[in-house]
């Protein structure tokens, strides 16, 4: 049995779920602490970190610690087994969730972060994620997140000030409104879940002891994603006149994805044609690996098979960016990703004019004011930047893998080009904010982080005349920038 202390006052947070659908309530307790986590391998023999696992056991036996992947793509928290005969159905199971560290020093007195109750779930083979060796007793889905505000943070600082460590924390919910985190320079990139529905698995027995269809909850999170946009420096003054919409989509750069968040696989993983797109935007040409045989497979947990790569390679940069303009006039990322640099090269322009003091001449180009009020300019939309060597496994748009997860975002969501890793997010952090509505993904980057390797943009809203002030960009307070006069 596992120490007293170790389960002690810590565990101060009841969390009775309630009921929202059939197979889905449970209980949990969990305390206010980072549950620290391991990282897989990122695959085919290349370095850094891969997906996320949790340190996971069996409530109330001696059984050892396994490891459960953490993943945000999985739509059903998942325990190992046998194969099934016949049709998977739902069973109530139960685990803890050991911080990592200690689990793997001294699993008798390994801290418990969360406990785990009468959870649905289905007991399933799994497979090896990132490398062969790298074997899984469970899977943390998302039918479990979606209860929470779950903060992510892929690569922090490690205590001593040496190395990168990971960890996730589980809130009730997330306080701070849209306006205090803009101020506080939070990206913030709304979404809504998708996918979800009737599956051939049967879920939990009624009453009678009769099991319907298991149904899943809508969970998946695709983000609007940028892909290779140019580099960029605020103090570099514009050089295109950019007068209407056309010069905007003119002047952006990179290529426009809908990537699907998973922290349950660790590269960014695209289909082909996405990749051609991609490729066809770097400034210099990719390094590519063949993806021959196994040892270049893209292994996901939860797929049966080790999924064939065409290529592995690397992009320098990508963007995550929210929708600002609203479904009927997107677009795209790139598009807004290039306002968003144009305002803030206006604002830093104003902040270092009022430093020097002197008249600032700084003015917001015409295709970035809002077409209803030219004098104003347009909301900037939020994003996150991460740069790096960000690695890159293609797959066959024709993969089954791939093509189950369009499937389950069609029709409401967009084609989905890919899958976002945990390994392509670096020194990034987020809080998946699944409860407010609509839920949210509230980005940042490690204090210690260079904008080189990260940047995070909060939302900057327009300011309606000269006495008014706003925080944006990770500037000082400034003012209102009037409206280019010239020039088209």
């Amino acid at each position: 049995m596992r120490a007293a202390a170790a389960i002690g006052a810590g565990l101060v947070a009841a969390a009775p779920m309630l009921t929202a659908g059939c197979g889905d309530s449970y209980t949990a307790l969990f305390d206010s602490y980072p549950i620290a986590l391991t990282r897989a391998p990122m695959g085919a023999g290349l370095t850094g970190d891969g997906a996320l696992i949790a340190m996971a056991s069996p409530p109330g036996t001696p059984d050892p610690p396994f490891q459960m992947l953490v993943a945000t793509g999985a739509s059903l928290t998942l325990l190992n087994g046998p194969p099934v005969a016949g049709t998977p159905q739902t069973e109530r199971a139960g685990f803890d969730l050991l911080d990592a560290p200690g689990a793997l020093a001294d699993p008798m007195t390994a801290a418990v972060r969360g406990q785990f109750r009468s959870v649905s779930l289905l007991r399933l083979p799994l497979q090896p994620v990132g490398e062969a060796s790298t074997t899984l007793g469970g899977v943390l889905g998302a039918d479990i997140f979606r209860h929470y505000s779950v903060d992510f943070r892929f690569g922090a600082t490690c205590p001593g000030g040496t190395g990168v460590c990971s960890s996730m924390t589980f809130w009730n919910h997330l306080g701070a409104d849209l306006g205090f985190l803009e101020d506080s320079g939070y990206a913030v990139i709304r979404f809504p879940l998708a996918g979800g529905g009737e599956t051939t698995a049967k879920g939990d027995p009624d009453f009678l002891g009769q099991r319907a269809p298991l149904v899943l909850s809508p969970t998946r999170i695709v983000l609007r994603t940028c892909a290779a946009p140019a580099d960029f420096a605020p103090e570099t003054a514009a050089v295109d006149v950019c007068c209407k919409q056309p010069d905007a989509e003119r002047l952006a750069t990179g290529v426009d994805l809908a990537l699907m968040l998973d922290t349950g696989v660790g590269p960014l993983v695209l289909g082909a044609q996405a990749w051609e797109r991609v490729k066809a935007k770097l400034p210099a040409a990719p390094v590519e690996t063949p993806g021959d045989g196994d040892a270049h497979a893209l292994r996901v947990a939860t797929w049966p098979t080790p999924i064939p790569t065409i290529v592995w390679s690397s992009i320098p940069k990508f963007a995550l960016v929210d929708l600002e303009t609203g479904g009927a006039t997107d677009p795209g990322p790139c598009v807004e990703l290039g306002r968003s640099r144009r305002l803030e090269q206006v604002s830093y322009r104003v902040v270092q004019d009022a430093m020097s003091q002197v008249a600032t001449m700084a003015c917001t180009q015409p295709c970035d004011n809002d077409p209803r009020e030219p004098d104003k300019a347009q909301n900037s939309a939020a994003y996150i930047e991460v740069t790096g060597d960000i690695p890159v496994a293609v797959i066959s748009d024709d993969e089954a893998y791939l093509q189950g997860i369009r499937f389950d975002v069609r029709p409401e969501g967009p084609e989905v080009d890919g899958i976002l890793g945990a390994g392509a997010l670096k020194r990034a952090r987020v809080e998946i904010d699944y409860v407010s509505g609509p839920p949210q993904a509230v980005f940042s980057c490690e204090h210690d982080v260079a904008r080189t390797e990260c940047f995070a943009a909060a939302r900057c809203p327009r300011l309606p005349d000269a006495s008014y002030q706003h925080l944006c960009f990770g500037l000082p307070q400034h003012g209102f920038a009037p409206a280019c006069m010239s020039g088209c």
